[in-house]
């Protein structure tokens, strides 16, 4: 109410000016913009931006594309997600509360999250707002955290353990209310407060081995993986990938909560074309362009034997709002024959046909 009444305010002051302009309204300008400014200050209070790194631990480019996301997360889903990193922090919980009071994370619904994270203390909480306490509770919270965020800050990787919760925090917000993802018990408030575990070194890789069976099609590849992913099978070097693909994984992070979800995407997204080049040499799986959360997958031959090429994948397909695929044309090398008849607009996502998106 505070911030809406200030916003009329300015607007009231604002109209004067538009209208007469500086110069006519003489020595009232200035008393005018000295007004703004203030309330300029009271909405906008110092302190209250979307990722508030007091601890130097993110750089200026991680910091603008975390608070871009997260611009992006109240656009779609009306989350107001905030970060704040610092040291010393005393009591996360009371520190959050506070926070979110001071700041009105969530606004009047109550629809924020707030991350603090305390390098000092090793500590990190996500805190819940009451509007969204229904969709995010705290067995999902401390999965969040214990399964995907402290994975990547073992592994001195901040930022990119916070974009990828925010990716998880997508997926939950996309699901129907009360459908979960795997949990843990969590906290007694709202959020969970979890040891941070930062720089503590990532824990070794599974050596179990998965293979999908002499002269296997790319579709059973793809199954395999599928299998891989729903048993938590983070070893690089499975047969099933191709020799670039397990070299990039060797120094790759592959949180539980990373595998869950890839293993619920493969288990929804039906493979409805599978499409080779005419030397047999690639493979390009398609599901229904109208399953904007299901992108391609791409597969190599190799010593005879169709193998999961990752490594190209993932610098062709992104992912970009409300986690819809789109491509990167100019890295798609072997594989653009996959796409030659699906139109892609300018940024490179697949255009739907008229039928199906209607």
């Amino acid at each position: 109410m505070t911030a809406l009444l200030l916003g009329l305010g300015l607007l009231a002051l604002a109209l004067p000016l538009a209208r007469y302009g500086w110069r006519r309204l003489g020595w009232v300008a200035p008393a005018l913009a000295g007004l703004l400014l203030v309330a300029g200050v009271a909405l906008w209070p110092k302190g209250a931006e979307r990722v508030d790194d007091r601890a130097g631990l993110l750089g200026e480019e991680q910091r603008r594309r975390l608070s871009e996301y997260h611009a992006l997360l109240a656009d779609d889903h009306r989350i107001d997600f905030r970060v704040v990193i610092g040291r010393e922090l005393g009591d996360l919980e009371r520190f959050a509360v506070d926070y979110v009071r001071r700041y009105g994370v969530g606004g009047d619904e109550g629809r924020g999250l707030l991350l603090v994270l305390d390098a000092t203390a090793d500590q990190v909480r996500l805190e819940v707002g009451f509007g969204l306490e229904g969709q995010f509770v705290d067995a999902f919270v401390a999965y969040l955290e214990a399964r995907q965020m402290t994975e990547f800050f073992a592994a001195g990787r901040v930022a990119d353990g916070i974009l990828a919760s925010t990716e998880l925090i997508v997926s939950q917000a996309q699901q129907a209310e009360g459908e979960l993802v795997p949990a843990i018990a969590g906290s007694g408030g709202a959020g969970a407060r979890l040891p941070a575990r930062l720089d503590a070194g990532r824990a070794a890789p599974s050596d179990a081995p998965v293979a999908a069976g002499e002269g296997a099609s790319p579709r059973e590849v793809l199954a395999a993986y599928r299998r891989a992913m729903a048993g938590r099978n983070d070893n690089p070097a499975l047969a099933i990938y191709s020799r670039e693909t397990r070299t990039l994984l060797a120094d790759w992070v592959m949180t539980p909560a990373q595998m869950d979800n890839m293993a619920r995407s493969l288990a929804e997204c039906p493979v409805a074309r599978v499409l080779a080049d005419a030397e047999a040499r690639h493979a390009v799986l398609l599901a229904p362009l109208a399953e904007r959360q299901c992108p391609p997958y791409f597969l190599v031959r190799e010593a005879g034997a169709w193998r999961l090429d990752l490594a190209t994948m993932m610098a062709a397909v992104r992912f970009g709002r409300g986690n819809r695929w789109r491509l990167e044309t100019g890295a798609l090398g072997p594989y653009g024959f996959g796409f030659a008849a699906v139109a892609l607009d300018s940024r490179g996502y697949p255009r739907l046909p008229e039928a199906a998106s209607r």
